[in-house]
């Protein structure tokens, strides 16, 4: 064996011997290069095929003979939007790299909400055709503050939904609906006469007219309404923008709306219908704005109608089969402990649903929702379209289906299909689920399931624990976190 003195002897001797061994060390370094790239490719593309093998693996239930419905929200329809560039807070012309259909980090433009309703209208001839719609509202793209222009963007959206969705589409309004964003116009009536007079020939056409007459009343004077979409089921509709901690609606004006419907569900009770709730704004705690370090704006709602809130719908769990929600462009739950409060008897939850738009550099999503007879809700099924990725490979993008809820949450090798198929999710469910973020044993595998759900994840998670994410999705106010957070020795 050589020294190491005359290792370096001899490798000085070689290199003075060979005058082109700069040469070939370089070539090394290039092939080496070279191979690490290739290898790296390799580990790539075996990663999208297992990504791609997760997604694109075949729904374990057959649902097609159940009723179902659809829900489409925050389209964020954006007609100034060009293959280069599109307009988007400060970046008024902000410029991003070529792409047919829209992309990432911008709002939606008009042919890539030609292929989601299209791919919704087709998945129907897969499935089977769903009952109804729902529109979680945001129809028109971000600061577009004009009375004309949102108007023109809400008609536009409505006739392409009118075109290839031939059910009764029931919308409620979003904050970039209004012409100034969350903010109640001075001549809101007439706003929301034209916005009435643009989604109203979307509802169920079998109305009774008086029923119509009632809605067009109350939604011109406030923005809300219900409609008995059956002789069982009955839509009701909250203008929960108004609600919002940036709404400059009054506070009796709120409560106007919450007493009526209080008044709502206690008549649909007494004539024995169920009630499907729908909503903007989600009365929750929001992540996203508590990772972007905003306490101001955590609660979405202001205090006061978080709590008559809360107070009323619990009041009517028998009544309320499910709560929709949107806004914040991912899928979460929301599931309250009520058993506590006064005149309150169980938990409370709320769904938000995923959005179409990508603006937050989220890939566009739609939902199926799957229901008994009497309308118990027995799962939600997520499709997306992974936008980015078609745009970069310069093909027309495809909606792909995703996950179902209850295959993801509630299904495991040792249960009957049969049984979890057929069982419905209740909000004993969702708080047992919500439990397992505490539970040590589960919680890392229930929060992983929760961040991949998520359609948002670099703003919603970001150095959120489990205990922390716990506390967020069981509880609506400030206090309500703070107390909950302190059990776990976290500050708010």
């Amino acid at each position: 064996m050589l020294e190491a003195e005359d290792q370096d002897e001899l490798t000085d001797i070689n290199l003075k011997e060979a005058p082109g061994n700069h040469n070939s060390k370089n070539i090394s370094v290039y092939s080496g290069l070279i191979l690490v790239a290739v290898l790296g490719f390799l580990s790539y593309i075996l990663y999208l095929q297992v990504q791609l093998s997760v997604l694109l693996a075949p729904l374990a239930f057959d649902y097609k003979e159940y009723t179902k419905f659809g829900v489409i929200s925050d389209l964020h329809l954006d007609l100034k939007q060009t293959s280069t560039t599109c307009q988007w807070w400060d970046r008024k012309n902000y410029t991003h790299y070529e792409s047919a259909y829209g992309t990432t980090g911008c709002d939606t433009r008009y042919n890539f909400a030609a292929v989601t309703v299209d791919s919704f209208s087709e998945l129907l001839k897969d499935i089977g055709s769903v009952d109804l719609i729902f529109n979680l509202g945001d129809l028109v793209n971000h600061y577009t503050t004009n009375f004309v222009k949102n108007g023109e963007l809400i008609s536009n959206a409505t006739e392409l939904f009118q075109s290839k969705l031939p059910v009764p589409i029931y919308s409620t309004i979003g904050n970039n609906d209004l012409p100034e964003d969350y903010l109640q116009p001075i001549n809101s009536s007439q706003f929301y006469e034209s916005f009435w007079m643009r989604i109203s020939p979307l509802l169920n056409a079998t109305a009774e007219s008086l029923e119509k007459h009632k809605a067009a009343e109350t939604f011109s004077s406030g923005g809300y309404y219900t409609i008995e979409h059956s002789v069982q089921l009955q839509i009701v509709s909250i203008n929960s923008v108004s609600f919002s901690v940036r709404s400059n609606v009054e506070i009796s004006s709120g409560l106007q709306q919450l007493e009526w419907l209080s008044q709502v569900l206690s008549d649909a009770k007494i004539h024995k219908r169920v009630v499907v709730i729908i909503g903007h704004v989600c009365p929750s705690l929001s992540l996203f704005q508590i990772s972007r370090h905003k306490p101001n704006r955590t609660m979405l709602w202001k205090e006061e109608f978080t709590l008559e809130y809360n107070r009323i719908v619990s009041e009517y769990t028998d009544v309320i089969k499910f709560s929709l929600f949107s806004h914040q462009h991912d899928n979460q739950w929301f599931v309250k402990d009520s058993k506590n409060d006064e005149s309150e008897t169980g938990y409370v939850s709320y769904y938000v649903i995923p959005s179409v738009s990508p603006v937050y550099e989220n890939e566009p999503s739609y939902s199926i929702g799957i229901v008994d007879n009497n309308w118990n809700l027995l799962d939600l099924l997520f499709y997306f379209c992974p936008l980015s990725f078609y745009t970069r490979q310069d093909t027309d993008p495809h909606y792909l289906f995703h996950f179902s809820f209850k295959e993801r949450y509630f299904f495991f090798e040792d249960t009957k299909k049969s049984f979890i198929k057929d069982m419905p999710i209740k909000n004993e469910h969702l708080h047992n689920l919500t439990l397992n973020l505490l539970n040590v044993n589960d919680m890392q595998n229930t929060y992983k399931k929760i961040l991949f759900n998520s359609y948002q994840l670099l703003y919603n998670f970001g150095g959120v624990s489990p205990y922390q994410l716990f506390c967020i999705m069981t509880q609506n106010t400030i206090q309500g976190a703070k107390d909950c957070l302190s059990r776990y020795s976290f500050e708010f």
